[in-house]
């Protein structure tokens, strides 16, 4: 065996040798016997509690308790126990001492939700979510599906009876041909990314709007203000719409010139060529583009030479947190908006919209912001 001359950030002691290997995980061994003996302690403990309920007539499954453990373990939480590793850890402990106290949920079916898009691997939505139905005391479970055929996939919604779904690029545009009904909202968007499953009847969303106009309106007022919307794609049309709505002058600036034009007239707002793009006399820039997304963090949406220090910045991408083009503006001056607030913001709506219950947000935002800060670490 090689040689390993690496030392972790946390002052590990240095692995020189085969033997070295060997003693760590005899460590590990011993700490897995520690973690099943403890977890046996937990489960008798369940055990007895589900006993004492049952036999006083009391319904054993503590919603509220199981929020209330989640929210203290995430308070507990060190690294490098990522939010998503510890919603899991956490799952499984509730699993397994339902099992023991001989309830399950009231419909022995934990609920299913989704997002849908390709990529599909840069998404923090799947932590985001868990997190809320965890600390919200609610069965559920959030994946992340790359998705390639939108068709088949709102196909799968029905047929594995998914409780919702999240729609990202590229299908925001081409999923709502294959829905029931399109919320008005929606409807005057063009663009759908959040699908509700009432009892097989999809219902199509837009949440984007809503959460791109809350976080630009905690940092500017958008009433009167000369808005550049730097893409043409469905985070495009969302933003663009609510900027209209909130009294905004909006210009579209995009590569491609027919989708340019298109969105533009939708929306009725003037349209700029990217090649064309010599000054920024803006108050506000933002990007809806995938640009800058991780692992392509390299990228902007346009030259940031342009750029006065008076504009306010704001970009859609969350992963990374601070984009190239949002540490490119801050250094010319700007005030930026990362795409966090918009995230979260419409996160929020998703998760009320598919529980009927009011959404965690703060634990929604931490839950994020953990995985960034782990990810910022890791790399």
């Amino acid at each position: 065996m090689a040689k390993m001359n690496e030392t972790k950030p946390d002052n590990t002691k240095i692995v020189n040798s085969e033997e070295d290997v060997v003693a760590l995980r005899k460590r590990i061994d011993d700490i897995d016997g520690q973690i099943l003996e403890l977890i046996g302690r937990r489960l008798d403990a369940a055990q007895a509690i589900g006993r004492i309920k049952q036999q006083r007539g009391i319904t054993v499954v503590d919603n509220q308790r199981e929020g209330e453990i989640f929210q203290r373990l995430l308070a507990l939480n060190q690294e490098p126990l990522k939010t998503g590793s510890l919603y899991r850890i956490f799952r499984s402990i509730i699993g397994a001492g339902r099992s023991v106290q001989k309830q399950t949920s009231k419909t022995d079916v934990m609920p299913i939700y989704a997002v849908f898009g390709d990529p599909i691997g840069h998404s923090l939505s799947p932590v985001m979510h868990n997190s809320a139905l965890a600390q919200a005391g609610l069965d559920g479970c959030y994946i992340a599906c790359r998705v390639k055929d939108i068709a088949a996939a709102v196909d799968g919604i029905r047929g594995l009876g998914l409780r919702g779904a999240s729609i990202t690029i590229p299908h925001k545009i081409s999923v709502m041909k294959y829905l029931d009904q399109v919320d008005a909202l929606a409807s005057d968007i063009g663009a759908v990314n959040t699908v509700v499953n009432h009892q097989g009847v999809l219902h199509g969303y837009n949440t984007d709007c809503t959460g791109a106009v809350k976080a630009l309106a905690g940092q500017t007022v958008i009433s009167g203000q000369d808005v550049a919307l730097v893409g043409a794609g469905g985070a495009a049309r969302a933003i663009g719409f609510g900027i209209r709505q909130a009294g905004g002058r909006l210009t579209i600036i995009n590569r491609t010139i027919q989708k340019g034009e298109k969105l533009a007239s939708d929306l009725d707002c003037v349209y700029k060529p990217l090649s064309e793009i010599k000054e920024l006399p803006y108050g506000v820039i933002i990007n809806a583009t995938s640009l800058g997304m991780a692992p392509h963090d390299d990228r902007v949406p346009l030259d940031t030479h342009l750029l006065e220090g008076e504009t306010v910045v704001m970009d859609s991408v969350y992963n990374p947190l601070k984009t190239r083009f949002l540490a490119q503006a801050a250094n010319k001056g700007c005030t930026t908006i990362d795409g966090l607030a918009m995230f979260v913001n419409q996160g929020a709506v998703q998760f009320e919209l598919w529980t009927g219950r009011k959404a965690p947000v703060d634990i929604m935002r931490r839950a994020v912001l953990d995985e960034l800060t782990a990810l910022k670490m890791r790399y």
